[in-house]
């Protein structure tokens, strides 16, 4: 571990870059919509910006007041940007488990009413998607919305991630 420290710190010396004051700004999951697309043919992960790892599913994307740009890193390097690399491994735990979430919540069937419109409760929330004039609009409580990613959603599929990200919003 001394070893990968100290690599690390090379690394931002060599970029005049700050030693301590780093926080992480947020995790990306570079796979998250390519879960079951087998395994040779998913795109190739994430590299680290400090120790050149090329196996990094989960960027932590680290900020610093005194320096111009984020700094892409996996969990360990995050943690020693930090100075506390059980927080960078809780962040990672996070968003590991959400993406378990979110693969469940797919995958569950849903009930259609008798207008057409699907149903299905998820934490104690009720969420409805319905199709008009071919776009699907999907609402969870107060909130509701027609796009994934920016696009209209023109699929089922669509719908049901869309529905996900009301249902169990990011933590920042």
């Amino acid at each position: 571990m001394d070893g990968h420290i100290s690599k690390c710190m090379k690394r931002l010396k060599e970029w005049n870059a700050p030693l301590t004051g780093w926080r992480c700004d947020k995790v990306v999951d570079v796979r998250e919509d390519q879960e079951d697309i087998p395994l040779d043919m998913r795109s190739r992960l994430s590299k680290c910006e400090l120790c050149d790892c090329d196996k990094v599913r989960y960027e932590h994307w680290m900020v610093n007041d005194l320096y111009f740009e984020p700094v892409i890193v996996g969990c360990i390097c995050a943690g020693i940007m930090e100075g506390d690399i059980m927080a960078a491994k809780e962040r990672e735990r996070v968003i590991r488990n959400r993406q378990k979430r979110r693969r469940n919540f797919v995958k569950r069937r849903w009930v259609v009413n008798k207008q057409g419109v699907f149903t299905r409760s998820y934490r104690h929330k009720r969420i409805f998607i319905r199709k008009i004039n071919g776009f699907y609009d999907i609402r969870c409580g107060s909130k509701w919305c027609n796009r994934y990613k920016g696009k209209l959603i023109t699929d089922m599929l669509s719908a049901s991630y869309a529905a996900f990200e009301l249902a169990d919003p990011r933590r920042r």
